[in-house]
């Protein structure tokens, strides 16, 4: 019996290692005038697990500056990006709350557009709570299998 609550237990955690999710919680189009700055966007990551966040920013036009701020950004401070460029960022592993700020840096008007994806795992939280309640259920049976055997 303990070996069947064992295999209940972490059979969902096994399978919320490997099952992942992506949401799209940005997609925007916007224009930046030169010298101009928009600010900021801002998502706040769920706060049940740590994820990972995937954004793509397409300019077309002037050149510009995207500036993350967050846990983990610390590659993504002022990054120049020239026109009619893409960049993607990463951001691994993101936890709370995010902002992007776009700076338009050129001397014409710049066409933005800006996707930020979330990729994070759905089943952690209930695979860790059966493990839980299963884990002293499993071991009351080991002990009073051990009496048992006294």
């Amino acid at each position: 019996m303990g070996i069947i609550l064992l295999s209940l237990g972490v059979t969902p955690l096994l399978f919320s290692l490997i099952a992942t999710r992506t949401d799209t919680v940005i997609d925007a189009s916007f224009f930046l005038s030169p010298n101009e700055k928009y600010e900021p966007f801002s998502y706040h990551t769920r706060v049940i697990t740590k994820s990972t966040l995937l954004g793509e920013v397409s300019v077309i036009g002037g050149s510009v500056n995207l500036t993350a701020e967050g846990y983990n950004t610390q590659h993504l401070k002022n990054v120049f990006i020239n026109q009619n460029n893409n960049y993607s960022l990463v951001i691994n592993s993101a936890d709370d709350r995010y902002t992007f700020t776009f700076e338009n840096t050129g001397d014409t008007l710049s066409s933005i557009k800006f996707t930020l994806k979330e990729r994070w795992m759905p089943f952690l939280l209930p695979a860790f709570v059966i493990l839980l309640i299963l884990a002293p259920i499993r071991t009351v049976l080991i002990i009073a299998g051990l009496r048992k055997k006294s």
